[in-house]
């Protein structure tokens, strides 16, 4: 299993590496260390590209009344979301990273590759 990090300042600090490094070993993807993501590439994420617009959503299908009632939709749209669709987004992430190396996006082609490889 691989933990991918978003690109928030704060998640790159030390304490935080740390606790990567021991939970996770070499197989985490962030800001900073071995395996760096590039900036503004949210087509390659699946939190991106699938579920932050399917919670939006389905969270603001009608307007939360009270920060409670937000909170419980989030955890009721999480918890509805099918495993086959996540499994989809992550298959679609494998095809949009072959396409980047297939048209020689530099900027991906190491972190990419280094994932796909990885993930045989």
């Amino acid at each position: 299993m691989w933990f991918q990090q978003d690109g928030c300042p704060g998640h790159s600090a030390r304490i935080i590496t740390q606790f990567l490094h021991v939970t996770f070993g070499d197989r985490w993807i962030g800001r900073a260390e071995n395996h760096k993501w590039p900036a503004r590439s949210p087509n390659l994420t699946p939190l991106d590209f699938y579920l932050w617009g399917k919670l939006k959503q389905q969270v603001y299908n009608e307007i939360p009344t009270t920060k409670e009632d937000m909170k419980e939709r989030i955890r009721r749209t999480c918890t509805a979301i099918n495993t086959t669709d996540i499994q989809h987004a992550v298959l679609f992430v494998k095809q949009r990273f072959r396409v980047c190396i297939n048209v020689q996006v530099t900027i991906l082609n190491t972190c990419i590759s280094r994932v796909l490889l990885l993930d045989k």
